[in-house]
């Protein structure tokens, strides 16, 4: 029996055009039926055949149009496939079918991609996949163990190696006795009408999507990210199409930094540590200074028995050192004693404090005034305000 045959006898419900020809995009049909949604202002409509793969198995469905009208979604139950359209067609209409092939290809590609890695992962570590997805934005696969980022090096070269090799891609529906011979990767238990995705020496699983026919049409497989998850790994890949775009986006943003930083490509993450350094030290010289400067206008504040309470504006500051000079300031007057760090463009972080005052209750008032952001305690208050430097001395004023 063939692989056609095959897919039509494993088929139930809406016959499945993606498993006789996953190459085929346009098809007619005719409506089975046509249920509208009325809370979602949606109609679902059952074709006795489609083309279009819906969501299963972790993977987002195709899109297209039906009759010109788009495929919003579309969905599988007991075999059933559910097209999700704002447009009523009638039961009994003969429809014309488009499947978005490069949307499709893509797919393709990840997936298979996917399958190869985790099969490996599998062969090598004995790790099992316990979750997939794929979608336009991303490919995750959740692996049930740890793997550190160099087995993942070995694993993305031996990968694509089997791509370059490009193997041909099997699809099979075994028959239950033919199952059990079988040591297969499967999250499910599954007994009967099972699609097997064979990739010779790299990896045997089950599977209801759509594949490329050889590892060569996936092209490129690379793993961009790996994280703890679930007292495994998360891992995220790019294959074939995606991969492409992904390397020419960072190519283009080391061109640029290698031209900001007048340095070499293979070089640049040298030049940005440099660079980090240069201006950790800058910003510290900047802050002793800044501080110094600090130190002068404290000293040229009219003396406690003038006011009792003291407003000084200054450059930026670390908040440590902004905090000991409320607390020195705090010590020699009665009053609210505030230091405001930035600019009238930019805004101002300030912190306020007193040794008799409550300051909870100027940061309410700084509130209504000024929409003032933070908090504190009445000894001591911080936070973030956009009002002028100008505006804040008149305030400070009518204390």
């Amino acid at each position: 029996m063939d692989r056609i045959e095959n897919a039509q006898m494993n088929s139930q419900g809406t016959r499945k055009l993606y498993y006789e020809n996953v190459h085929q995009t346009d098809f007619t049909a005719v409506v089975m039926e046509c249920v509208p949604d009325k809370e979602e202002g949606y109609y679902r409509i059952v074709l006795d055949a489609s083309a279009f793969f819906p969501e299963e198995g972790g993977q987002s469905a195709d899109k297209g149009t039906l009759n010109g009208q788009e495929v919003l979604d579309v969905s599988i139950k007991q075999g059933i496939l559910y097209h999700k359209m704002t447009c009523e067609l009638p039961a009994g209409t003969e429809v014309t079918g488009h499947v978005d092939w490069n949307r499709r290809f893509d797919f393709m590609q990840q997936h298979s991609g996917e399958h190869m890695i985790s099969g490996l992962l599998h062969s090598h570590f004995g790790l099992e996949n316990v979750g997939f997805h794929l979608s336009d934005r991303e490919v995750t696969l959740d692996m049930n163990g740890e793997v550190s980022l160099e087995q993942l090096r070995l694993i993305e070269q031996e990968a694509n190696a089997y791509v370059w090799k490009n193997l041909p891609v099997n699809i099979s529906w075994p028959s239950s006795e033919e199952l059990l011979s079988l040591n297969y990767r499967s999250k499910l238990a599954l007994t009967e009408n099972v699609r097997i995705v064979e990739i010779p020496g790299v990896d045997l699983c089950a599977c209801c999507a759509p594949h490329v026919d050889t590892t060569g049409q996936i092209g490129l497989i690379k793993i961009v990210n790996v994280q703890s998850h679930r007292g495994g790994v998360r891992i995220n890949i790019l294959c074939g199409g995606r991969a492409l775009a992904d390397y020419t986006e960072k190519q283009d943003s080391v061109w640029a930094i290698s031209s900001l930083l007048s340095a070499k490509q293979p070089e640049v993450a040298d030049a940005v540590v440099r660079v980090k350094e240069d201006a950790r030290q800058q910003k510290e010289r900047a802050n002793a200074l800044q501080a110094e400067l600090l130190k002068v206008q404290m000293n040229a504040l009219p003396s406690p028995e003038e006011t009792c309470h003291v407003l000084l504006f200054v450059g930026e500051l670390d908040a440590i050192a902004l905090r000991n000079a409320v607390n020195s300031l705090t010590e020699k007057y009665s009053g609210y004693c505030g230091i405001f760090a930035g600019d009238d463009a930019n805004g101002y972080r300030f912190i306020v404090g007193s040794s008799s005052c409550n300051c909870q209750e100027l940061a309410t008032r700084m509130r209504q005034e000024f929409q003032a952001k933070g908090g504190g305690s009445a000894p001591m208050i911080q936070g973030n305000v956009g009002a002028t430097a100008e505006a804040l001395r008149k305030m400070w004023e009518t204390l």
